[in-house]
C-alpha cells in the first residue's frame, strides 16, 4: 500500500472571502447563499477555491449550498475536488456504494429513499411510538479500513415539512471533556461494525469493491480506530467513537463500555448549543460535512407528508490517526489569543492508507497556527 504521509493542517488562501457565509451557529455549520458549486468548478481560481471549501467545511463541520443544479457528475466531480484539495491519499476516490447492483443505481451515488432505508435496516417508518433516535447519530461509513472524510447529501425531492438534517460537532465532544477523559479516550481505540449493512452485503451481485480506497474490500466492515482522531485539514482534536456502527471500546468491560458509549450519547443529545439542524428548502439543496469531524442523524418524520428523495456522494480519506501533540478546538483558539502557536504535532501514528496501525513517523511538525503544507 501507499504510505499516507500528513504534513500538516492547512490554511485557507481567502478567495471564497467574496461569498456570502452565514454561521448556523457560533459552533457548527454555514450556509452559503450565492456560491454556484457547478460555476465554481469552471472557475480559473478553482483550485483555491476548492481548497478554500475544504478548509471552510473542515473547520466549521458542515456547510449547506442553497439553490444548486447539480446532477449526479457534477455532484461527484465537487466533492472529488474538495476532497482532493484536501490532502487525501492519492489512492484515493469518491466511494462505489456496495449495493448499487441492488438498485440499478450509479455506482457512486448512494439513492436514499426513507422507506428503503427503513427496509434495508429495520427501521420503523412510523415515528409515533419511537422514544428514542439517540443511537442513530452516526458517522459514515466508520466500519470501512478508510471511511469517509468528506461527506455529502443533495435532495432531489423535498417534503412541505420534516426530514431535517443534524449535525452535532465532534470537535466539542472532545472539547466538553475534561483533560482526564479526553486523555482516557486517546488511549483506546473503538471496534466498528454493521450487522445489518454487512448482510445486505451477502446478497448475490454486490459490489465487494474496492470502494474508494485500495484498504476498503470485502465484507468484513470490522474495523478499528482510534477513539480520538486528529483532522488532517485543521489539525484539530475529534471524538470519534459511539453512535451508530460503534460495537465498543477495545479492553474494556461490557459495563465499562455501556457507561462510555452513554456519556459520549449524552453530550451529543443533552447539548443542542453544539448542533446544527439542516432545514431542506428545495431541490438542489446539498450539504457538504467533515465526517471526521461531525456526526449526524436524519429525522425520520416524513410519512405521509410528502416524498422525500436525496443523493449521496461520500469520498474515501484517510486511515484514522492520532497526532501525539494535536490538540482540541479550543485550545488551539485559546493559543491563538494568546499570541502562541496553539499547540504543534510532534509525533503522527497509523497513517497508511492500507490500514495498518503502529506506523509512526517522526519529526513532522505540523504548525497548528495555519500554515500551508500541502
Amino acid at each position: 500500500m501507499t504510505e499516507y504521509v500528513w504534513k500538516g493542517p492547512i490554511s485557507k488562501t481567502g478567495v471564497i472571502d467574496v461569498f456570502n457565509q452565514k454561521q448556523l451557529t457560533p459552533s457548527i455549520g454555514s450556509e452559503f447563499t450565492d456560491l454556484d458549486l457547478v460555476e465554481a468548478l469552471k472557475s480559473p481560481n478553482a483550485d483555491a477555491l476548492f481548497r478554500d471549501l475544504a478548509v471552510t467545511i473542515s473547520e466549521r463541520g458542515v456547510a449547506i449550498f442553497r439553490n444548486q443544479h447539480l446532477d449526479n457528475d457534477t455532484h461527484k466531480e465537487v466533492l472529488n475536488r474538495i476532497a482532493s484539495a484536501s490532502g487525501r491519499p492519492s489512492t484515493n476516490d469518491i466511494m462505489t456504494n456496495a449495493l448499487y447492483p441492488l438498485y440499478n443505481d450509479d455506482p457512486k451515488v448512494i439513492t436514499l429513499i426513507p422507506e428503503r432505508v427503513a427496509e434495508r435496516y429495520g427501521y420503523e417508518t412510523d415515528p409515533q411510538k419511537r422514544q428514542s433516535s439517540a443511537h442513530e447519530w452516526h458517522s459514515d461509513m466508520s466500519f470501512e479500513q478508510n471511511p469517509s472524510d468528506y461527506s455529502s447529501l443533495r435532495l432531489g425531492q423535498v417534503p412541505p415539512t420534516g426530514g431535517d438534517t443534524l449535525y452535532a460537532s465532534a470537535y466539542d465532544l472532545y472539547d466538553r471533556m475534561s483533560e482526564p477523559f479526553q486523555k482516557l479516550l486517546e488511549n483506546l481505540s473503538v471496534q466498528w461494525g454493521d450487522p445489518h449493512y454487512t448482510q445486505a452485503c451477502g446478497t448475490e451481485g454486490t459490489y465487494k469493491g474496492p470502494r474508494g480506497s485500495p484498504a476498503n474490500v470485502g465484507f468484513g466492515f470490522d474495523a478499528v480506530h482510534p477513539a480520538v482522531r486528529t483532522n488532517p485539514v485543521t489539525g484539530w482534536n475529534a471524538v470519534f467513537a459511539g453512535g451508530m456502527h460503534c460495537q465498543g471500546f477495545k479492553g474494556l468491560t461490557a459495563e465499562e463500555n455501556t457507561r462510555l458509549m452513554d456519556m459520549i450519547s449524552d453530550l451529543i443529545t443533552k447539548n443542542h448549543d453544539i448542533q446544527a439542524r439542516v432545514t431542506w428548502e428545495a431541490p438542489g439543496d446539498i450539504a457538504i460535512w467533515d465526517n471526521r469531524a461531525v456526526k449526524h442523524i436524519p429525522t425520520r418524520d416524513v410519512v405521509g407528508k410528502g416524498k422525500r428523495k436525496g443523493y449521496r456522494v461520500l469520498s474515501a480519506g484517510e486511515k484514522p490517526f492520532l497526532a501525539e501533540g494535536g490538540v482540541g478546538r479550543q485550545v488551539w483558539r485559546d493559543g491563538q489569543k494568546d499570541g502562541g502557536m496553539g499547540g504543534r504535532v510532534e509525533k503522527v501514528q497509523a497513517v497508511e492508507t492500507g490500514g495498518k496501525s503502529g506506523t509512526t513517523l517522526e519529526g513532522i511538525n505540523g504548525n497548528l497556527n495555519g500554515v500551508a503544507a500541502h
